[in-house]
C-alpha cells in the first residue's frame, strides 16, 4: 500500500477484491495545482482494471477532469477498464455540464464498480 500527498491531495494505491484490480483512492480537492502526480499514477497503473475513488474529493477542476478524461483515453486505448467512483453530486454534475458523463465510466459504489467490471 502506498501513499502519495501533494497540495493536500492524497492518492492511496489499494488492492481490489480481485488480484486483477487496483484502487486510488484519492482524498482531497483535486486541481490544476496538484493532480500531476495523480495523472501520473494512473498513467503506470498496468492492472486490467483501475478504480479511481473520488468519494474523498470535494470538488475537482478543469485540469483534474482533463485526466480522467484522459485515463479514459488510454485505458480505452490499452483495451482495459477502468472506473470513476462515489463521485458526489458537485462532481455528478460537473461531469454533466461538460458532457463527459457521456463516456466517463462511473459507479456510485466500489462494491458494484469491482461487480460490474469483473472478467
Amino acid at each position: 500500500m502506498e501513499h502519495h500527498s501533494t497540495n493536500a491531495v492524497h492518492v492511496e494505491t489499494l488492492e481490489g477484491t480481485s488480484s486483477e484490480t487496483v484502487i486510488l483512492k484519492v482524498r482531497g480537492p483535486l486541481t490544476i495545482h496538484n493532480f500531476f502526480e495523480f495523472r501520473d499514477l494512473c498513467r503506470h497503473q498496468t492492472a486490467p482494471i483501475l478504480l479511481i475513488d473520488l468519494s474523498g474529493v470535494p470538488y475537482l477542476d478543469s485540469a483534474a477532469l482533463g485526466s480522467l478524461v484522459g485515463v479514459h483515453v488510454s485505458r480505452e486505448n490499452a483495451g482495459k477498464k477502468y472506473a470513476v467512483v462515489g463521485a458526489n453530486s458537485r462532481l455528478q454534475n460537473l461531469f454533466g455540464i461538460t458532457k463527459v458523463s457521456q463516456f466517463l465510466i462511473t459507479f456510485p459504489t466500489l462494491p458494484e464498480a469491482e461487480a460490474s467490471l469483473a472478467v
